[in-house]
């Protein structure tokens, strides 16, 4: 069958730069193409083509490392509708909308810069207010007469009984997981227990022992773009922490009405975004959790507010009529749901098995390097990128080209057309190549737990554990018995095969990510590392007694352990072998001492093993390097006795054998054959045949396998002894490097689920299962190319070019295997919906009408305007615009559609607020130039060569138009003054534009400029938010605002002068206009902390009056006078000296 023809009607499509790959059905959208295949491209209209900011390139020509002929022709002709997004350049150049672009072919996707998702900078920090505390769940410790023969009473009876006797709790209900666990508990916590008690009505959680003041409840704010969460302590009102994200919903559109639209043209369109949000919400309590150091069981309340449309998915309810007149909401009222129940979905009666996704050589590396990813960075030079890849998953990049024992280059598809790929080369190449040009010092982690780690051995376990945690935030320490660490990498590998500099290199970059290593620091008493605060302990101490022969004079004088041998070289003593030497074994300790003994003198080196060839467990290449050296093999042979005289090695006796059936290993078993005896003369034996546990280094109480290694759970690897983890040679016998890294990796997610008190065996990664049947068709045969060494210790300098194209050309033979992968085609039932404690509700705040939401009655509850006398608007600004207006007298409430200009789309450089995005901007009314500051950059772009801009964000956006205008460029209208006399003013056929950043201030190539209907858009944004206040104004009867609040964390970050000058509001005394955060979630928070207040919630949700705007007497006049600048009629005595010429009048 040939590759076409397996595929059917699919086509092959590629991303560039990330290099992400599939099949897409024919006819499909390259937006959905990137969606499925998880690759993130900016759109922020649900795929209506009115934001224009999926804009890709079509790639033409044939491309040999994928076999694929890509065209423009391959893709739906251009729409008028997209033409209007680009000019004649872009267009000729293949640039298209990915939402509007069907596959028809085989294609090469390139993202530019400017349509990449980039990670969204949310900052919502929590306020400080003095809330009363009256909490929904509180803890009570009860201690229950123990159950006996003369007193049956069920568990919960007694608890229930106890409960009224001590607190007046009566007619209580248990949760029903609550109420299976209970049994067990009680007898955990020897009959001593914490309830926590929801409303005074339900038990939702029991706890062992005494743990009253671990009582946590999250609220969280639930917004269009961001996900803003606060974990606060249940006993003293306190936040601990907060945790926010990007709403992982923005890939289905960015505002409201696009995501309902998502939702309309896709049949499975709420089960993504439901999805996507409830993964988001479990991410921000697993990241509040980690933080705090608690558990995420210990978090047993929350509260959400939300817009209409955010309440509607998050709760999986169908959002398709609260965007149809008129707007009705599936619910007004607040709900109370189980967290456990959120998300839940019936599974359909059949189906699809999922078949598998992932390359076959990252199935067969245990560490779970994925190396057709960091070879197709390799195939295009970018090296730093791919170490960076391989660094994702493990840190030994450099370690493991020199001594791994590839098993996946063993598995390697390529391997069935001609021959493997040399993964393990390219591997080396990388670290060589960084280590020769030099690295920059690697970030410190931050700490986000107190929890504390010690590790015991720095060998690859114990190094590879420490890396995974600290990338974790978990504070780590690594006790190393030796001067140096590095344990077996250091002492037991010669440094011809792998050289110190290289190992050095590697040590030290963890160490820089915040991993504390103490070197001569042997630790024998593990219990006192417990009584020093250290909360959980892995053993990685390896395996370090030589394993017997069992045969006479094995004691005498010139008989070495293979391992001591090679830590004495590798520590600088001085050995010396002469004469003839006789190695035992046939693994790669026993190749590397030979080869040593061979460099240290020695007259003939001979190495004497019990199998053949075939069974020998040693990299056959470095066999193959020993032999070329001069060492000699005498295979199928056994020594059966060292020949001494004085206690002088003076020889050895062997006897030849033959393999009989094969042993537990695999391998045929070696029988001796009788009467087959013979002698060698030698001075030195060097014994190689294995190590065992030194068990008088390692605690008492622990448990042993036959084998004598330490007994561990093969899949947690948790020992017989609370919070001890151990892996490595000290666990799995005998083992390699990349084995022994996947063990500290392994122990790394265990101590993490450990220190949070989950059960150690839920929530770690599925096994990944492999592509199979890779088409290999019409492929010509490549001859593998091995990237030579660099001989590090000549001193530092890149690699040199035959190198580079060497380890680029040898890439390119990947097969990415991964494209060919084929998934289910429906989601599974989930068996959690947010986790949290699994008995805990979670409180849903009240709607107040169609499109005004949980989060304006979050902000009601944080604000409270129905206690004051002050006429207060209240503006949360954004792309539904909630307004709430009034007093303690009476309050109303509104949205309009300001839409998603103040958000960055409909703006042709507008972008989400990412590092690099412009946030303030000033223009010189004299020079007309302009000064600019970028997210996560302090200094203006007046002050670096470069700052690197790429785009401009909300606050931004709203600084630029009265900036514009204040400086004369463009008047009351809006409209630019065509008779500007200036470098960055221009007017072309695109019409008029007025340049913010020239392309040298920029890292996307080009100039960011503002045109006309990037004025016109702001103007209609902020006109419907000044027309909205205005009609609220007239229907509460008041011709003037006392006080004005910018909430939501956009807000924060508003110039109020730019804001006014731009009439986004009524005028009001500067000092009057207050900025207060992120006020929805202040509400949650509020409610969380307050029984009452949600009570009080439902109350003011329905007192508060709705207004509909549209249907308002002369709500298009009134609308359109506030496009001006700041309005058409009505003055502004506040800002008058802000204003230019006559505005103000």
């Amino acid at each position: 069958m040939s590759e076409k023809e397996n595929i059917g009607n699919r086509h092959r499509i590629i991303f560039q730069p990330s290099g992400r790959r599939g099949y897409v059905d024919k006819g499909k959208t390259i937006k959905q193409a990137s969606v499925a295949l998880g690759v993130d491209i900016e759109g922020i209209c649900g795929e209506q083509a009115t934001c224009g900011k999926c804009k890709v390139r079509i790639e033409e020509g044939y491309f040999e490392k994928y076999g694929i002929q890509s065209g423009r022709d391959h893709v739906s002709p251009v729409g008028e509708v997209e033409k209007k997004f680009f000019n004649l350049q872009q267009e000729r150049g293949g640039y298209r909308l990915a939402c509007q672009t069907q596959v028809h072919g085989d294609i090469v996707v390139f993202i530019p810069e400017e349509s990449r998702i980039r990670k969204q900078v949310v900052r919502k920090p929590a306020r400080a207010m003095d809330i009363e505390l009256k909490p929904a769940v509180k803890k009570y410790y009860v201690e229950l007469v123990k159950a006996t023969l003369h007193d049956t009473l069920g568990d919960w009876e007694r608890l229930q009984d106890e409960l009224e006797k001590k607190f007046g709790l009566s007619n209580l209900t248990i949760d029903y997981q609550a109420l299976i666990s209970l049994q067990n508990v009680v007898r955990e916590g020897n009959w001593k227990v914490t309830i926590s008690v929801w409303k005074d009505k339900e038990v939702i959680k029991v706890d062992a022992g005494q743990v009253t003041k671990r009582c946590y409840g999250l609220a969280v704010d639930v917004g269009s773009t961001t996900v803003a969460g606060y974990l606060c302590d249940l006993t003293d009102g306190t936040v601990v922490t907060t945790a926010s994200m990007m709403n992982p919903q923005v890939i289905y559109g960015e505002d409201v009405m696009s995501r309902i639209t998502y939702h309309m043209s896709n049949k499975d369109g709420l089960e993504h975004m439901n999805k996507a949000i409830i993964d988001g919400l479990n991410e921000i309590a697993g990241e509040a959790a980690e933080q705090a150091g608690i558990k995420r069981e210990d978090i047993v309340d929350m509260v959400i507010v939300g817009n209409t449309c955010m309440h509607h998915l998050f709760l999986n309810i169908d959002p398709l009529y609260i965007g149809m007149s008129p707007f009705p909401p599936a619910i007004h009222h607040s709900l109370d749901l189980k967290a456990r129940e959120l998300g839940l979905k019936v599974p359909p009666e059949a189906e699809a098995a999922d078949k598998g996704g992932y390359p076959p050589c990252q199935v067969a590396c245990p560490a779970g390097v994925n190396g057709q990813d960091f070879l197709y960075l390799t195939a295009q030079g970018k090296f730093s990128e791919a170490l960076e890849l391989v660094r994702r998953a493990m840190p030994f990049s450099g370690v493991c080209g020199y001594v791994c024992t590839y098993p996946c280059e063993v598995e390697c598809e390529r391997g069935q057309l001609d021959e493997p790929l040399s993964i393990c080369s390219t591997h080396r190449f990388l670290a060589e190549y960084e280590l020769g040009a030099g690295r920059a010092k690697a970030t410190p982690v931050v700490k986000k737990r107190e929890d504390r780690v010690a590790i015991i051995g720095s060998g690859p376990a114990g190094l590879a554990c420490a890396y995974d945690l600290i990338r974790k935030g978990c504070p780590v320490t690594v006790f190393e018995a030796a001067a140096k660490a590095g344990g077996l990498l250091r002492y037991g590998i010669p440094d011809y095969r792998l050289p110190k500099g290289m190992l050095d290199n590697e040590i030290n970059f963890i160490e820089e990510l915040g991993v504390e290593i103490k070197t001569s620091s042997p630790q024998k008493d593990v219990k006192s590392l417990f009584d020093q605060g250290y909360k959980a302990v892995f053993l990685a101490t390896g395996a370090g007694i030589p394993q017997k022969m069992s045969i006479p004079n094995e004691e005498a004088s010139g008989v070495i352990c293979a391992l001591d041998l090679l830590r004495k070289v590798n520590s600088g003593e001085n050995v010396e072998l002469k004469k003839r030497v006789a190695v035992i074994g046939g693994g790669n300790a026993a190749v590397d001492a030979a080869r040593v003994a061979k460099r240290l003198g020695a007259d003939e080196v001979v190495l004497i093993y019990r199998r053949s060839r075939a069974e020998m467990p040693a990299i056959m290449t470095e066999v193959e390097e020993a032999e070329r050296e001069g060492v000699k093999l005498h295979l199928l042979a056994a020594p059966v006795k060292i020949l001494a005289k004085d206690g002088q090695v003076i020889g050895l006796q062997c006897v030849r054998t033959e393999l009989g059936e094969p042993d537990d290993s695999g391998r045929q078993r070696p029988i001796p054959i009788k009467g087959s005896e013979f002698n060698l003369d030698v001075s030195h034996v060097i014994v190689a045949i294995g190590q065992v546990v030194d068990k008088a280094t390692l605690p008492a109480g622990l448990e042993y396998t036959s084998q004598g290694t330490i007994s561990v759970d093969p899949e947690t690897l948790q020992t017989s002894m609370e919070g001890i983890f151990a892996g490595g040679d000290v666990a799995l016998g005998a083992s390699n490097v990349i084995k022994s890294i996947a063990a500290g990796q392994q122990a790394a997610i265990s101590i993490g689920l450990h220190l949070e008190g989950v059960d150690l065996k839920r929530g770690r990664p599925a096994p990944l299962k492999r592509v199979e049947n890779v088409p290999k068709t019409g492929l010509e045969k490549v001859a593998r190319r091995v990237v030579p060494l660099l001989e590090l210790e000549q001193g530092k300098g890149s690699a040199g070019d035959s190198r580079e194209e060497i380890a680029a050309e040898e890439s390119k033979r990947c097969l990415n295997c991964s494209q060919f992968a084929e998934t289910a085609a429906v989601v599974e039932c989930r068996d959690l919906g947010v986790k949290i404690a699994p008995g805990a509700y979670i409180h849903v705040l009240p709607i107040e009408a169609g499109f005004v939401g949980a989060d304006n009655v979050g902000v009601l509850l944080a604000e409270k305007p129905y206690e004051q006398d002050a006429i207060e608007l209240i503006i949360d600004i954004g792309t539904n615009g909630e307004l709430i207006l009034g007093n303690r007298k009476k309050l109303i409430s509104s949205s309009c559609a300001t839409g998603p200009a103040f958000e960055g789309a409909e703006i042709r450089f507008g972008c989400r607020a990412a590092p690099g995005a412009i946030e303030k901007i000033e223009i010189d009314p004299e020079t007309k130039e302009v000064r600019f500051k970028v997210i996560e950059r302090h200094e203006w772009n007046t002050e670096v060569d470069n700052i690197g801009a790429n785009g401009i964000c909300g606050s931004a956006i709203i600084d630029v138009v009265p900036q514009l205008f204040m400086a004369g460029i463009i008047d009351r209208t809006g409209r630019f003054k065509k008779d500007l006399q200036h470098p960055r003013f221009r007017i072309d056929e695109g019409g008029a534009e007025f340049v913010i950043a020239w392309a040298k201030e920029t890292s996307i190539g080009e100039d960011i400029v503002v045109c006309q209907d990037d004025v016109r858009n702001i103007q209609l944004a902020k006109g419907a938010m000044y027309a909205g206040a205005k009609l609220m104004m007239r229907r509460l009867g008041v011709d003037k605002v006392d006080k004005v609040i910018l909430a939501g964390a956009f807000g924060s970050y508003i110039d109020k002068k730019s804001a006014a000058v731009l009439g986004l509001f009524p005028s009001c005394e500067l000092e009057n206009i207050y900025s207060v955060g992120n006020a929805a979630g202040d509400g949650a928070r509020v409610a969380l902390l307050n029984v009452d207040k949600r009570v009080e919630a439902d109350i003011m949700a329905r007192q508060v009056e709705y207004v509909e705007l549209t249907v308002e007497p002369d709500f298009d006049k009134v609308f359109s006078e506030a496009m001006w600048l700041p309005h058409m009629k009505d003055k502004f005595p506040h800002i008058e000296n802000l204003l230019p010429g006559k505005a103000a009048k």
